[in-house]
């Protein structure tokens, strides 16, 4: 099983058998596993609006709790590419390895199907960035604006992602 952490209730990870989620009824700070994980830790707080957001300020604890169990025992962190955790949590911006042998790769999901543009980094822990698979390409234009879709659907990841992220968790478990 793959922990999927700080998903949400309606998730496509559910979907996926070898995916075990953790949603906010599950919460995702009873994971105490040693395995390599997923990560989408909330990014409201993080966002170039974080001045309007109402969440509560320790909400950003999810993403460090995340980091952490990322750099321990390998696996994805995604957030969006403007987030300011990638400035603030340690990382080389320049793609080169951390002193935790992680990695930064900025992609486009709508590389991985997504409707619109949306910048992304991930952030890869436990494989050499040899190691990573090739990324999904296409230089064919979106046809919807993130504008034009609602919270649930902004925040989705897409199943081609999904796929991707298990058979790197598969790479990191060899």
């Amino acid at each position: 099983m793959i922990p999927v952490l700080f998903c949400d209730s309606d998730s496509v990870y559910k979907n996926f058998p070898e995916c075990d989620v953790y949603d906010l009824s599950r919460d995702a700070f009873t994971y105490y596993g040693n395995y390599p994980l997923i990560c989408h830790p909330p990014c409201r707080l993080f966002s170039r609006l974080r001045a309007f957001s109402r969440a509560d300020k320790k909400e950003k604890q999810c993403a460090f709790f995340a980091l952490e169990k990322v750099r321990r025992y390998g696996g994805i962190l995604e957030h969006p590419r403007s987030s300011t955790l990638w400035k603030n949590g340690g990382f080389n911006l320049d793609g080169s390895v951390d002193r935790y042998g992680g990695f930064l790769r900025s992609v486009n999901l709508s590389w991985f199907g997504f409707q619109c543009e949306k910048k992304t980094m991930l952030y890869f822990c436990g494989l050499s960035p040899k190691d990573l698979p090739p990324f999904p390409m296409s230089l064919i234009p979106p046809e919807k604006k993130i504008s034009e879709l609602g919270q649930n659907k902004r925040s989705a990841t897409p199943e081609k992602m999904i796929k991707y992220f298990i058979d790197v968790i598969k790479i990191i478990k060899k």
